[in-house]
């Protein structure tokens, strides 16, 4: 299995990659490692604050996520779009969810790749984006080549796209949405 580094900033969205970073490492043996840009610590948006984390570098290979955050959308976002183009280059599938989507809009990676978003306006607020045409209006998670997006709302189908470019056969990684499907079921059916 391929290598996952998750890409963590101040305030990211840490629910949007928990089904990932839970099931990735305890369930299926996923070599998970946490950065942030800049390195050093970080804090969720509930709080939850990292240790100091190694600095943000495209590695050669595997998968690299970038978790959401509100920082995306602040007048200084995270400046790592080299190092997204740098990973995607190396051979890695990059991918982003609910804010981070716009990381890889303004890295260019979502010109020429299907891919969803938390709406086709949200993505078009990057000014350099010129993926309108391969845009999917859609609750799951997009995954187009070594290109996965998702809207925030979107962490299960997201984690199952991401174990499944990191190696992961598609009908093992398919569990984590039977499980988590669970408990919309209605009682005694």
């Amino acid at each position: 299995m391929l290598a996952i580094t998750i890409v963590l900033t101040e305030g990211y969205s840490d629910w949007e990659i928990g089904v990932l970073a839970g099931t990735g490492g305890a369930y299926y043996g996923a070599d998970i490692k946490f950065v942030s840009p800049e390195g050093g610590a970080v804090t969720g948006i509930s709080g939850l604050r990292t240790g100091a984390l190694e600095r943000f570098s495209a590695p050669d290979g595997g998968v690299v996520v970038v978790c959401g955050g509100p920082e995306f959308e602040s007048d200084t976002p995270p400046v790592i779009e080299e190092r997204l183009k740098e990973a995607y280059e190396n051979g890695c599938a990059v991918a982003g969810i609910c804010g981070a989507t716009l990381a890889l809009a303004r890295a260019g990676l979502l010109d020429d790749a299907a891919h969803t978003s938390n709406g086709l306006d949200y993505l078009q607020a990057v000014k350099t984006y010129q993926g309108a045409a391969h845009y999917r209006d859609q609750p799951q998670a997009v995954r187009d080549g070594r290109i996965i997006t998702a809207a925030a709302p979107a962490p299960a189908s997201f984690a199952v796209a991401v174990l499944e470019a990191a190696g992961v056969e598609e009908e093992a990684a398919g569990v984590i949405m039977g499980m988590l499907s669970q408990e919309h079921a209605r009682l005694g059916s």
